[in-house]
């Protein structure tokens, strides 16, 4: 995956946590997409606050409880006390928030830019929306949950591919969107699949980049599609979404490439497009059963 790690670094700069991890890709156009998990284990951490003042919300998801913790708009504190575990809450940059960050902390950072709000909008073609806003420590079991699917992805944020990383970041700022701002998402028939022609332009851009990495947005404009009615139409159209599907096709070129005793397993990993051998081993054994080199072993007895 594609990271722009000044962007990031950016981002969370101004919490100063002790541990970090980050999933960075782009959106529908020009927008960034950030998720950052923060941690910090020691108490008193201080101010923390946007490192700019611009059109964006920050949606914060807490994975332990913050005992106390203060919340100021400008210079006037507008909450004080605790946040409990697995709840939400949402800062408009605009209104200037800065918090004082009193315990230890474990959260997830979702940057919303409002110009990734305007292309998801654009893209469902419905009416944009310039608000999101919610109760401050809301439990929103959606977003638990989405949040609870993206931890094994910030342990090994290299091992994810672009695919998968705007696959998943774009539906979740789209709940977003929806949960929050009041956007209501177009509705598309159930059996809405793709032509002939877009499934087979689709399947030839996605196993020319299979060493590579390929941006799902760029498939999508190859068909001709927003990228919300594509990722539909290509789980309709193949039973899987898109990132799996190429997934399924790193293993079976990899099934190729280990019929032959001359090629190594790390030769195979770089070639079929896995971060590193050992990302391409845990991979490979979730989907074949077997480790690639028994496997090979017995592919070859």
């Amino acid at each position: 995956m594609h990271v722009d790690t000044q962007y990031g670094k950016d981002l969370i700069s101004r919490f100063r946590p002790e541990q970090v991890s980050q999933l960075v890709t782009t959106g529908l156009k020009k927008s960034n997409l950030v998720v950052s998990r923060l941690r910090c284990d020691t108490p008193g951490h201080g101010f923390a606050e946007p490192h700019a003042i611009e059109p964006a919300f920050s949606v914060i998801l807490q994975l332990r409880e913050q005992p106390a913790r203060e919340l100021f708009l400008g210079e006037r504190c507008v909450h004080r006390g605790s946040y409990p575990a697995r709840t939400t809450s949402i800062c408009n940059h605009l209104e200037r928030p800065k918090a004082n960050l009193i315990s230890p902390f474990d959260m997830l950072f979702f940057s919303v830019p409002q110009m990734i709000l305007d292309e998801i909008a654009d893209d469902q073609g419905v009416p944009r929306i310039d608000n999101l806003s919610c109760e401050r420590g809301v439990l929103d079991e959606t977003v638990w949950y989405l949040g609870q699917a993206l931890l094994p992805a910030l342990v090994r944020p290299h091992e994810v591919s672009s695919m998968y990383a705007e696959h998943m970041l774009l539906a979740i700022n789209t709940y977003f969107a929806c949960a929050f701002g009041g956007m209501l998402a177009r509705s598309h028939p159930e059996r809405g699949m793709l032509a002939s022609w877009q499934l087979r332009r689709a399947t030839e851009m996605m196993m020319s980049g299979l060493s590579g990495d390929t941006a799902l947005s760029d498939v999508a404009a190859g068909c001709g599609l927003s990228l919300s009615y594509f990722t539909r139409a290509f789980k309709q159209s193949t039973g899987d979404p898109p990132h799996r599907w190429l997934l399924r096709q790193r293993v079976e070129c990899a099934k190729e490439l280990l019929r032959d005793p001359q090629v190594t397993l790390a030769e195979v990993a770089v070639a079929c497009g896995f971060a590193d051998q050992s990302h391409f081993t845990r991979v490979f054994n979730a989907h074949a059963g077997a480790s690639p080199g028994a496997w090979r072993r017995n592919a070859m007895s």
